[in-house]
This record gives C-alpha cells, sequence and structure tokens, in this order.
C-alpha cells in the first residue's frame, strides 16, 4: 500500500515543470493528475473568483459550491452531491479534481496538498519565463524603432549637409561659368561689330561658332558634374581612383584660384573599384571646404596657401589623403571635430555638419575610417576604405 501511494506520489509530482509554458504545464498535470488519481473530471481556474474554468479535462459534471471556502490551505475537501471533490488553492488560482467512489480519498487529498507549493513554484517560473519574452519582444521592437529613428536622423542629416554645401555649390558653378561666359560675350561682340562695319568674313565666323559651341559644351559639362554629384547613391558604380579625384578638381578648382588657394593632385596608382561615389566625393568636399576654411582664416600664412589630394593603396585598402598648410588643429579641439554640429566657425555661420556627416559617410555608408592628425605645415585627413578590385 505505502509503495502504491509514493508510485502514485512520484508519477504526480514528475508531471509539474514538465514545461516552461504555463498553459502546456496546466494541462500536463490535469491530465497526468487525472489519470493516476482516477479523477473523472479535473479542471484548472484562473483566478478563484471565476465560474468557468480555464481548462477542463474528463467527464462533464455540474456541480456548485461555495468558493468563498478557498483561502490558503493547502488543500479544501468535500462533497457535492456524489462526487468527493478536491481543491488545491494555488496563489491567485486553484485546481480541482472530482472522483467517484474513491476509497483512500483523505490520503489523496493529503499527498495533492502536498504538491502545492511545488506546482506554485513552476507558475512563477512560468510566469516569469513568459513576462522575459514579452519584454524581450518589447525590447527588440524598441531596438528597431530606436535604430529606425537613428537611420532617419542620419538621412535628415544627410540632407542638411548637401544644403549646406550647396551655397558652395552654386559659388563653385559661377566661377566655373563666368570664364566662358566672357568668352561666349567676346565673341558675339565681335561678330556683333563686324555686321556693323560689313566686314563679317565668313571663315572667321566659322571659327567664332566654333569657339560659341565648345564653350556651351563645356558650361552644359559643368552642369551634368554638379548634377551627378547631387544624385543620391541608390546603388553603388563602377569607378577608379583617379576618376575620382579629377571629379574633385573639377569642381573646386575655379572657386579655389578665385581665393588664391592652388590644389595640388599628387600621382597615384589607379585603381578600379565598386564604391557609392557620389556620397564618397560629398565626403571629400567636406574636407576640402573644412580646409579651404582654415586657410582663409589663418592670415598668417606665408608661403602660397595649399590643398594637397594624394592617395595609395595596399592588398586590401584604398587611402586618400586631404591635407592643407593652414598651420594644423588646436591639439584640445581636435579630439571633438568629428562630433554632431561642434564648430569654430559658429560666427561664419559654421553648421558644425561637415566633418560629423564626412566621418557618418565614410564609417556607416562605405565601412571605411576617417581620421585627423596634424602633419608638418596643417592638417591631414585620412580617409581608408576597403575595396574589392574590379575584375
Amino acid at each position: 500500500m505505502l509503495l502504491n501511494q509514493l508510485t502514485l506520489a512520484y508519477e504526480c509530482l514528475s508531471a509539474i515543470g514538465n514545461s516552461l509554458e504555463l498553459d502546456s504545464m496546466i494541462l500536463e498535470i490535469l491530465s497526468s493528475f487525472s489519470r493516476k488519481t482516477g479523477a473523472i473530471n479535473a479542471r484548472y481556474y484562473a483566478n478563484k473568483e471565476d465560474d468557468i474554468p480555464m481548462f477542463s479535462i474528463g467527464k462533464n459534471i455540474a456541480f456548485k459550491f461555495d468558493k468563498t471556502q478557498i483561502q490558503t490551505q493547502k488543500y479544501l475537501l468535500f462533497q457535492v452531491n456524489t462526487f468527493d471533490i478536491i481543491v488545491l488553492p494555488l496563489k491567485s488560482s486553484y485546481l480541482l479534481f472530482a472522483y467517484k467512489n474513491h476509497n483512500d480519498i483523505q490520503q489523496l487529498a493529503t499527498m495533492l496538498g502536498n504538491f502545492q507549493a511545488k506546482i506554485n513554484l513552476s507558475i512563477s517560473a512560468c510566469v516569469g519565463v513568459q513576462a522575459l519574452n514579452t519584454l524581450n519582444d518589447e525590447l527588440e521592437d524598441r531596438v528597431k524603432i530606436s535604430v529606425d529613428k537613428m537611420r532617419e536622423k542620419d538621412k535628415m542629416l544627410m540632407a542638411q549637409s548637401k544644403q549646406a554645401v550647396m551655397g558652395e555649390m552654386i559659388e563653385m558653378i559661377a566661377h566655373q561659368w563666368r570664364q566662358p561666359l566672357t568668352a561666349i560675350g567676346m565673341i558675339s561682340n565681335n561678330i556683333a561689330m563686324e555686321l556693323v562695319l560689313d566686314e563679317l568674313d565668313l571663315q572667321q565666323l566659322e571659327q567664332d561658332l566654333h569657339g560659341i559651341n565648345m564653350q556651351v559644351n563645356y558650361l552644359s559639362n559643368t552642369i551634368d558634374d554638379f548634377r551627378n554629384f547631387f544624385k543620391e547613391s541608390k546603388e553603388k558604380e563602377h569607378t577608379s581612383s583617379k576618376s575620382i579625384l579629377k571629379a574633385i578638381n573639377t569642381l573646386v578648382y575655379h572657386q579655389l584660384k578665385s581665393q588664391n588657394i592652388s590644389i595640388k593632385m599628387t600621382e597615384c596608382e589607379d585603381i578600379n573599384f565598386v564604391i557609392y561615389k557620389n556620397e564618397l566625393m560629398q565626403a571629400i568636399l567636406n574636407l576640402i571646404s573644412n580646409a579651404k576654411d582654415a586657410l582663409l582664416e589663418n592670415s598668417s600664412i606665408q608661403e602660397k596657401k595649399q590643398i594637397l589630394l594624394s592617395c595609395k593603396c595596399d592588398i586590401k585598402d584604398f587611402y586618400i589623403f586631404v591635407s592643407d598648410n593652414a598651420g594644423g588643429i588646436d591639439e584640445q579641439i581636435l579630439p571633438k571635430i568629428f562630433d554632431p554640429y561642434f564648430s569654430t566657425k559658429k560666427e561664419k555661420n559654421g553648421t558644425g555638419l561637415g566633418l560629423y556627416m564626412s566621418k557618418i559617410i565614410i564609417q556607416e555608408h562605405l565601412d571605411g575610417e576617417l581620421v585627423a592628425f596634424n602633419s608638418e605645415k596643417g592638417a591631414t585627413f585620412q580617409i581608408k576604405i576597403p575595396f574589392q578590385e574590379e575584375t
């Protein structure tokens, strides 16, 4: 008899805590307890005030009892009609087992009462796991929302950065257009004068018209260069190191020349690779603009103001260097120059976005690195970009 009781207790105990999902664990307890103890009906009420059970297995029998009797004791044993009812109170819920003509109902109730603490512990574990899963889901949602917000912020800052350089771009266009427009004006005036004096020479007219066409083509190509720069790079492009530096030189040469700043490009190996070309160009133009401002602000420079573009490559990385001879960056502010909205040009409407956006572009969009350091005559910005050489 004792052996049978111990076996029954062990088998019932084994059914507790087999799952970390509350529903699965409760159903396992109801099913195993009913099968092992001979209950004709087993139920689980999620709340002690509920009239309808959350789960019910076995024969569908109807009876009522006073739920106010359910306290925190280990078990409650009573009879309803011809059924022996065992109620096992839990923290906020309870289990109910109904039996018909059970010989050892008191001993069975005592045994089930001994499982109360174990079942409560397992329920707490299930609730904890459920809460943890919910928290993880909420955290994933929060992380996704935060990442989306950061991406939107980067897009907004990118747009602000391009707007900030748009004024300089218009100035660059003006400098590039001034000479060809002057040439076209002079040619057209000469043609008009020759018409007035009746000295028009057809051969000379043909040469003049050819000159006008050349200047117009130059103007058109200039607009194409700037229009292509402002296009968003949605896909990587096949390009080369020399074509990028040449395009940069075309964009800034005349503007820098008008401000008595020369731009010099050293010879470097021409590497073909695939990259977001316009974004790389924007980053380089930001660095050149920063160097230009530093040169214009430093009135103590004795030699000719100069910006140097150079590049090199190794097995897996491509390097671009933008250097100036403006005397360098104060060592105290050097660690801060890539911070957003940090600028030493507040009085000149500096936005503090140029260097920050260059770093974002190089690091986040091109998977590269951007660092700054003081060289012999000024500051140097080093762009390092990994690449796979085009085959």
